[in-house]
């Protein structure tokens, strides 16, 4: 294990050296055991407030703990936080083990009523790794595609590894870099099952280490597509670029093709054709800044 950390330890901070400005062609929420809720921060700066250079976007500034961003005007109404204490120990499952982390959850945000909450969780990186190996194996996956020297597939792409649940397709692919760090965006959906590609399970999902390689953050932001059913119940699924959804019991089904026709649906929409848009998200990820 120590021969793994020290691996990780140096592949993330040299990675992090590395110019990160390149594009490139259910129960799944987090565990709350003992966790310490604390009231709202929000401090409302018109403008962008950061010593740093932000997107053009109005909005305001908040922050909980170690983490600030800047929430896009319209996005959300502010934030609140929860700090989870350390939870370990063979009675507890996978995606409960936490060396103790962040949640930060946008409230008021632009879409309700979704399957999954609009969060950003903070993590001390060798910490989770030492803890469980399935946080070694999607910051190993990270570390690969932050800066890749070919286009990115969806099966070579960092997993939240606190889901209980499998990721099912990933579109709209892009290494972002925020205000002291860098990582991959796509959208995607997770199932338990091969679910229909729905606006009520579609999120725009962030990973990504600080530059120094102690954070390694998630962010989970509900999001949805014109051409998509707003219900995830398999007998409300519409056919997607003229591929329908297929037959369960179906052995011979056309799960690839039906995938892949999600995915060009999403991959060919313009960024602000989304709900919220694409670049409102972008925006708020590359405000980030994570500070010890």
């Amino acid at each position: 294990m120590k021969k793994m950390l020290l691996f990780l330890s140096i592949f993330i901070i040299v990675t992090m050296a590395c110019d990160m400005s390149v594009s490139m062609a259910p129960s799944t929420d987090a565990p709350d055991p003992q966790s310490k809720d604390t009231a709202v921060l929000v401090t409302a700066i018109p403008g962008e407030t950061s010593t740093s250079p932000l997107p053009s976007t109005n909005g305001s500034q908040v922050s909980y703990g170690s983490l600030s961003l800047v929430l896009p005007s319209g996005l959300a109404s502010g934030i609140s936080g929860t700090d989870f204490p350390r939870v370990e120990g063979e009675d507890h499952p996978y995606w409960e083990l936490t060396p103790g982390h962040t949640v930060v959850k946008l409230e008021g945000y632009f879409l309700q009523g979704k399957f999954h909450q609009p969060q950003i969780y903070v993590y001390p990186a060798m910490a989770y790794v030492d803890m469980f190996p399935g946080a070694f194996e999607s910051m190993h996956r990270l570390r690969n595609v932050i800066n890749p020297s070919a286009p990115i597939t969806a099966d070579q792409l960092p997993v939240v590894p606190f889901f209980n649940a499998g990721q099912l397709f990933a579109s709209n692919i892009q290494a972002i870099s925020f205000q002291n760090g860098s990582g991959i965006r796509f959208l995607t959906e997770y199932g338990q099952y091969p679910a229909p590609v729905n606006n009520n399970e579609l999120f725009y999902h962030f990973q990504g280490f600080t530059s120094d390689g102690e954070y390694y953050i998630v962010a989970i932001l509900p999001i949805t597509a014109l051409g998509l059913s707003d219900s995830s119940d398999p007998a409300a699924a519409i056919a997607i670029g003229g591929v329908a959804y297929p037959n369960m019991g179906d052995t011979n089904a056309n799960w690839e093709g039906y995938y892949g026709a999600a995915t060009n649906l999403l991959d060919t929409t313009a960024p602000d054709d989304f709900t919220p848009s694409i670049s409102q998200l972008d925006a708020l990820i590359q405000s980030l800044l994570v500070t010890p």
